[in-house]
């Protein structure tokens, strides 16, 4: 799985070296924290960017991500380095099994949105990924859960948010389930037929 950096397929990474706010979700022998340390995940990190770029609509690495629309301080470089330079400089919720990090969701503290103007600040879900052996677990809504119930009180916003795009129907169903809002959608935004969707709830 995917999210919006922009998606929601989520898949996976690797390793150690993380902090534990009192937070514990287990789910099929997988664990989900906060992750105060990242630099040693970035090969982990890497090789799931360039495992679901073309999940992504349109794909992380094509021209046509330029085209998206974004708030200020979303988004920037459109190659794997980019992203992955991005996701180790921002806050992580990691879910490992076994030592092994098998999903992530990367987000940003956004203080100022036109979509989301009534939620801002928000903790803003850039990317959310889980390795395939792993999907179909819960570990995406457990990341989400960890974010809106008990991140470090110095990575602590009133409102989380992400956006996605409106054929991306799991992510959706994760988002509404846990009570998300649609509250901006970008007609066409992505191609034809085809919306850029904000999401966003009060924590």
């Amino acid at each position: 799985m995917a999210v919006e950096i922009y998606y929601y397929p989520l898949r996976s990474i690797l390793d150690s070296d993380f902090y534990r706010p009192g937070y514990r979700c287990t789910s099929s022998m997988a664990t989900v924290r906060f992750v105060e340390q990242r630099m040693s995940l970035q090969d982990g990190i890497t090789r799931l960017l360039e495992l679901v770029d073309e999940e992504f609509v349109p794909p992380l690495t094509s021209e046509k991500r330029a085209s998206v629309s974004r708030a200020p301080g979303e988004g920037g470089a459109t190659d794997i380095s980019g992203y992955l330079d991005r996701c180790l400089d921002r806050p992580m919720i990691g879910a490992f099994d076994d030592g092994r990090l098998v999903g992530f969701c990367s987000f940003e503290r956004l203080e100022d949105s036109d979509a989301l103007d009534e939620f801002t600040p928000t903790n803003h879900v850039e990317i959310i990924a889980v390795d395939e052996p792993h999907r179909g677990r819960g570990l995406a809504t457990q990341m989400y859960q960890l974010l809106l119930t008990d991140l470090p009180p110095t990575r602590h916003a009133p409102a989380v948010s992400t956006k996605t795009w409106s054929t991306n129907d799991a992510h959706i169903a994760i988002l509404e389930n846990l009570g998300f809002e649609e509250v901006a959608r970008l007609p066409e935004d992505r191609g034809v037929g085809i919306d850029t969707l904000y999401f966003a709830r009060r924590v």
